[in-house]
Order: C-alpha cells, then sequence, then structure tokens
C-alpha cells in the first residue's frame, strides 16, 4: 500500500510483511528487503528515506526528494501492538511523525481484527491506536526495518490517563492499511455480480466501515476518498484481474479491507490555507492496484495534494523592524521598557578590618518601576604581589575573591524601596582554603586585599544597565597595627564612580 505527495515530492509505504516468524514483536528481513527495493527504485528520481518503522509483519516508510529534506525534521516513529493481550504484533499499528514546513504530519500503518463479525474488536483496536500511540525520536534519522523492534508495552497506560493522544496534537494524519473490515448483508454472489457491473455505489451502502464511521464509533473526524475500485480481498494468489477472487469452498465475500484515511486542520469543508488553517489536502487519485497478484490483497494507492501555510521568519523580522522603525507609538512604547530606574547606591568605598560586616545599600527611587541588580567582581588585586598572596587572587564558585562574601549579589528592588548588601571578609579556616599553619603565615605581614565590585542596575524589561563602581579593601589588625610599613596602593582613586 502506498501513500504519495502530488508530484511524487514525499512518498510514503505502507506494508504488511509476511512472514510466519513475524507474530510476536520482532521485525523481519522481509522489510528489509522491501526497504532496499523501494529505495533502489526512487534513487534514480533522487529521494532519500528519512524514516522508517517495523512491528512483527507491519512496515512503514517515508521517502523525500533530497531538495526538499532541509524542510523536514523532527522525525519520530511509534508502534502499538493490538494481538493477542494487547502485547503481540500480529495485529497493531507503526507510524511516523514528521515536521514538514514547521507542521506535525503523522502516518499511521494498521493491521485490525479479522473477521465478518469482529467488528467492535475494530473499533477497539483503532481506539487503542489512537489513544496510546506515543512517538520516540530516531536517534539516527533512519531506522533499519530489521532494528525496528522494540516496543514500550506500558503505554496502554496511556488510555487511562487525561493525556491528550498525541496523533490528536498533528495537524495532519493519514491512516492507512488493512483496517479489514467486510461487506455485510450481501451474499457472495450478489457481491460478484455487482462488482462484474461495476455497481460500486450499492457495495458501498454495505461497507461495515462507512456504518461505523458514520455512526461515530470509529475513526472520528477522519474522511475517505471516494471509492471507485472494486474490492481488494479475498483474491487467489497469481490469478490476474477480477477473475481471482476467491472460489474456494469459504468463498469469502470480497471488500474493501485496504483503505486510506485521513484528516487535516480543515473544520469544514472548502476551507482555505491559511494560518488559522495551516494544512488543507485533497485527493487526486484513489485507486487500487489491480494487476498485483502476488498477495490475497490488493495495494491502494493515493495521491494527496497538499497545501501547508508557512511563516517565512527572515521576512516576519524584517516587517517586524519596519514596524518598529515606522511607528511611533509602538517605537515610544520600546523606548519606555529601555528606561532604568533612577537608583542610588550608599558607598563607593569599604575597609574591612577582620570579620567586620559592612552595608552597600542600594534605593529604587522609582515610584512605579521595578529595578533589578547584579553585582560581580571586575579587579582581582593586592598591595604586593608574591607567593604567599597569590591565594587572595583566587575566585570562587561566586565568582567573588576567596577571602569575600558578598550577599545578596543579585535581586530585585520594588518602587521605592531599598535592599541591603552585606559585605563581609571571610575567614579562611572557617571556609577550610587554608590550614592553621597557612593562615598563620598569612597573618604575618600580610598586604591589603584589594577588589573591585560593579553593580549594575538595570529595568525589569530593559537591555541597557547603569553600573555603579565600589572599591573593597581589607587590612587585619596586625597589619593595621604597623601602617609605618604598610604598602601604598597605587589603584584607581576613591572617589564614587559612574560607568
Amino acid at each position: 500500500m502506498t501513500v504519495m505527495e502530488d508530484g511524487g515530492d514525499p512518498m510514503g509505504a505502507a506494508l504488511r510483511v509476511r512472514d510466519a516468524c513475524t507474530v510476536g514483536l520482532e521485525g523481519s528481513p522481509n522489510g528489509q528487503w522491501w526497504l532496499d527495493s523501494i529505495g533502489n527504485v526512487l534513487n534514480g528520481a533522487s529521494f532519500e528515506r528519512v524514516g522508517s518503522r517495523q512491528l512483527a509483519g507491519l512496515l512503514i516508510a517515508v521517502w523525500a526528494r533530497r531538495n526538499l529534506k532541509q524542510y523536514i525534521g523532527d522525525i519520530d516513529s511509534a508502534a502499538v501492538p493490538c494481538g493477542f493481550g494487547r502485547a503481540i504484533g500480529n495485529k497493531g499499528a507503526v507510524g511516523l511523525r514528521m515536521r514538514i514546513y514547521d507542521r506535525n504530519i503523522c502516518f499511521v500503518n494498521c493491521h485490525f481484527a479479522a473477521h465478518m463479525e469482529a467488528v467492535d474488536r475494530r473499533n477497539e483496536d483503532f481506539e487503542h491506536v489512537f489513544r496510546t500511540m506515543t512517538f520516540n525520536s530516531l536517534s539516527s534519522g533512519l531506522l533499519a526495518a530489521a532494528g525496528c523492534t522494540s516496543v514500550q508495552l506500558n503505554r496502554a497506560a496511556n488510555a487511562t490517563n487525561n493525556r491528550k493522544p498525541e496523533l490528536s496534537e498533528a495537524d495532519m494524519v493519514v491512516f492507512l492499511g488493512d483496517f479489514n473490515y467486510r461487506l455485510h448483508d450481501v451474499s457472495y454472489e450478489e457481491a460478484m455480480e455487482l462488482i462484474s457491473r461495476r455497481r460500486f455505489d450499492r457495495l458501498r451502502e454495505k461497507d461495515q466501515l462507512r456504518a461505523e464511521m458514520k455512526a461515530g464509533r470509529v475513526f472520528q473526524g477522519l474522511r475517505e476518498a471516494q471509492i471507485d475500485f472494486p474490492p481488494t480481498y479475498k483474491f487467489e494468489r497469481n490469478q490476474a484481474g477480477l477473475s481471482g477472487y476467491d472460489s474456494s469452498d469459504k468463498k469469502r465475500i470480497p471488500a474493501w479491507c485496504d483503505r486510506i484515511l485521513y484528516r487535516d486542520n480543515q473544520s469544514v469543508s472548502g476551507a482555505q490555507c491559511s494560518l488559522e488553517c495551516p494544512v488543507v489536502s485533497s485527493i487526486s487519485m484513489y485507486k487500487a492496484c489491480i494487476d498485483v497478484n502476488d498477495s490475497d490483497h490488493k495495494p491502494v494507492k493515493s495521491v494527496f495534494s497538499v497545501d501547508i501555510a508557512h511563516t517565512n521568519e527572515i521576512t516576519r523580522r524584517q516587517e517586524f523592524g519596519k514596524i518598529i522603525s515606522s511607528n511611533k507609538k509602538v517605537r515610544s512604547s520600546f523606548e519606555e521598557l529601555q528606561v532604568i530606574p533612577e537608583s542610588a547606591v550608599s558607598i563607593s568605598n569599604i575597609i574591612l578590618q577582620n570579620q567586620d560586616i559592612s552595608i552597600i545599600r542600594i534605593t529604587n527611587k522609582s515610584m512605579t518601576s521595578t529595578a533589578g541588580f547584579e553585582i560581580m567582581c571586575e579587579d582581582l588585586s593586592t598591595a604586593i604581589e608574591d607567593e604567599r598572596v597569590l591565594k587572595s587572587r583566587e575566585r570562587g564558585s561566586t565568582g567573588f575573591p576567596n577571602w569575600l562574601k558578598v550577599a545578596p549579589a543579585i535581586g530585585i528592588i520594588y518602587p521605592e524601596q531599598t535592599v541591603e548588601v552585606s559585605v563581609q571578609h571571610v575567614d579562611p579556616q572557617s571556609r577550610q582554603l587554608y590550614d592553621r599553619v597557612s593562615w598563620n603565615r598569612w597573618s604575618e605581614g600580610t598586604p591589603e586585599k584589594i577588589a573591585t565590585l560593579i553593580l549594575q542596575i538595570t529595568g525589569c524589561y530593559s537591555t541597557e544597565t547603569k553600573s555603579y563602581r565600589v572599591n573593597v579593601r581589607h587590612r587585619s589588625s596586625r597589619s593595621m597595627a604597623h601602617t609605618s610599613k604598610s604598602t601604598s596602593w597605587n589603584g584607581s582613586p576613591w572617589s564614587e564612580s559612574l560607568i
């Protein structure tokens, strides 16, 4: 079964790969063979496979022209088993989700419960797939069929919680595969007679799927192009044309088991593609491949034409810039947002002794605007540079020198409010930066420790800042007692400075 976009640009294939060993959750070499075979055929047309997923005998894959691949991304895959105990993959679904021009589009290949009387079971299979299909990113962008075998069996729990189904959030969803819905209230002979007369309109009235969809019991919100081709099941292998319908003793009534249903963003028929309705699709061809005779099913193919509304980000930014530059009201609003509240800082020079605490008071003088502040350390220096004082230049995890504690270093100030920031020399012993011996050595003749704090004030919505400089010195009481031996500081003048 295949599904394509008009012009053959993106193309998808969904198949049921028959293999006696693929009844659990494992893939099969047959799946890889199909991927390779289709890829070889499309290679001359410059197609590249962008994703695939297999669950037992179910396989789905998508190819795209190389010149379109740059617009396709975020390719995710999913698999939901619907067999015995919702754990076996002989029935179930595989899906691919991808972003095309920033719109999410999903393709889901399904194989539901068989037999005429299993209508309710088929409806339940769809509900289980729709509610529990959870997509996972393809780690390599491509998953080979034989390697795509893992399934999270606990996904069924999703059906009982309040989480919105992922398929419901897609802009477009295409369901395709062997849904196994049959024709009811019609005999084998009546069906064959209507097929021979190509009275498909009469047969459509007997279609289980149409009846269930009309009653709102399955595939809610999806639609299908009109069926104008013969039923696709059940055929005898290697018999050409319509003469191949089942003629065994069972004489299974022909049915349209193989279908393609879809949903886009249209809430009403005929809606135009727009940013409010970004994905609008139509079908220009929906038919069965009657000449294919190596299966008891006939493949179904469809050609979609999909319009996708896409925002050109470069153009959008350019137009936004024009509005800002030309509209006085907008420009005035932006200028107001850049305003930095008037502020004041209580001190510009701090001298610390031992573990004394000094306070910096930051006042927001504005009556209406909230201000933000951040304090950083611009420079670390000492009056004398030698091996004993190198550690005073080391910064801690806060960005301040190891000997200096500033708290809080960042915050907000409400209108007409003041924030107090404490500045304190930290005993290296209490911070376990030095052992007692090294601290005693440091205390003997230790020169001044010097740091420059940069205090930045900004508005809540502004990228502009106003900066103040606060100079900090520390001298121990022992070194203060030996002022005659102190070393002069050649730093910048000690006056309040505004950067």
